[in-house]
């Protein structure tokens, strides 16, 4: 699940096609979409769920998206969001998102770009409730500045199945945040995207930055401020067959010491970040990422009259690393002759293919395998594309 802090929902928003037209009843132009969700993980173990988006839910430009899922081991992932940037003659976009998980055994690595693992240095039972309501401007249709107000809910708690694996509290009973909290934040973005699609993007940026804050007069558990920088840019050949994409993405947390808690940190591994490595194996004060991609289409088709089907292959590779304090990350990147070497020397590398399944304009279906020296292959089922 998408952290709520982040922006890439409003990203989505632009550009902003509305189509009110009968052309949107072709199965090339639909703008909904239902698929189910069926899936294994180590963790998880089977799991099932489905998800529904529609891009103009009330013929105005509204979009609606709900999904959930649910494992055999208890595993939970709910989320909801409406919102249109279609407001004031589409200078105005509002968004509402409502987010819930459950991860009855969060396996947690120790901090930093550590060298612990593939086996976890602890284990937690973790309850994730967060909610934001977003109010932008848009000056441009390709640029959005956004005001945000956010509440999220962290609950940690002991289960009695964790095996030989140490508790989390017990192996770091000064952790903080060990036992969740509250952070109800603040939030300023600048959005722009220049891209000519949502779901099967083939050229242009996608520039995110942000700074949220959270402390004790917002009635908060915690005090910090998270600043997010990410940028994308994808370029295509021969008639938009074959697209390459890059991904920069950079991000920092500070605060007093003790009032951030360990599960608002910067986190590397899963599903958008490093494919091949487990979610939430790597945490820090701040982090550094990249990605790239080679998406490359491999057929398109019309599901009887619902859909327009686009499958792209993908091959991709990501690298990154988390800090721990800014003396490290000042050391990381300071311009002399060995900054390359110190970069390249610090990166946790993953790589691997996947899938690219769009349903006409309406959502879009991601399937990746990632390998990294620590793990022989995991398999992520998501969706939106990763940058």
């Amino acid at each position: 699940m998408d952290r709520m802090e982040d922006e890439v929902s409003i990203a989505d928003f632009l550009p902003s096609p509305l189509s009110t037209d009968e052309a949107a009843d072709e199965p090339r132009e639909r703008l909904w979409a239902v698929l189910p969700q069926f899936g294994y993980g180590p963790d998880t173990g089977p799991m099932g769920g489905g998800k529904f988006t529609h891009r103009n839910i009330d013929g105005h430009g509204t979009s609606l998206d709900l999904n959930g899922s649910y494992s055999l081991k208890h595993h939970q992932s709910y989320g909801f969001s409406v919102g249109s940037p279609h407001l004031a003659q589409n200078r105005v976009l509002l968004l509402l998102r409502l987010q819930y998980s459950l991860d009855p055994k969060r396996e947690f690595f120790g901090l930093g770009n550590n060298d612990v693992g593939p086996d976890p240095a602890s284990v937690h039972a973790i309850e994730d409730i967060a909610g934001a309501v977003t109010v932008g401007w848009r000056p441009f249709k390709r640029i959005a500045f956004n005001f945000a107000i956010g509440a999220r809910s962290v609950e940690i708690w002991r289960e009695k199945d964790f095996g030989n694996v140490p508790y989390t509290e017990d192996s770091f009973p000064e952790l903080p945040g060990i036992q969740g909290g509250l952070v109800n934040y603040l939030g300023l973005s600048i959005v722009w995207n220049n891209r000519d699609s949502v779901v099967r993007p083939t050229r242009g940026w996608r520039l995110i930055g942000k700074a949220i804050h959270t402390n004790a007069v917002l009635l908060s558990d915690f005090q910090f401020t998270r600043l997010v920088v990410d940028a994308g840019y994808l370029r295509s050949l021969f008639e938009d067959r074959l697209v390459f994409g890059v991904r920069l993405n950079g991000e920092w947390v500070t605060g007093p010491e003790r009032r951030i808690p360990f599960w608002g940190l910067s986190e590397l591994g899963g599903r958008d970040t490093l494919r091949g490595f487990y979610p939430h194996r790597f945490v820090g004060k701040g982090r550094f990422l990249a990605n790239g991609e080679v998406r490359g289409r491999i057929t398109s088709f019309d599901f009887f009259d619902l859909w327009h089907v686009q499958i792209d292959g993908v091959l991709f590779g990501d690298g990154g690393r988390v800090y721990i304090d800014r003396d490290q990350l000042k050391d990381e990147f300071t311009l002399d002759t060995e900054i390359l070497s110190r970069l390249i020397t610090g990166l946790q590398y993953s790589y691997g293919a996947g899938l690219r399944i769009a349903l006409s304009e309406s959502l879009v279906a991601r399937i990746d395998a990632g390998f990294s020296e620590e793990e022989t292959g995991l398999v992520y089922l998501s969706f939106g594309q990763t940058f």
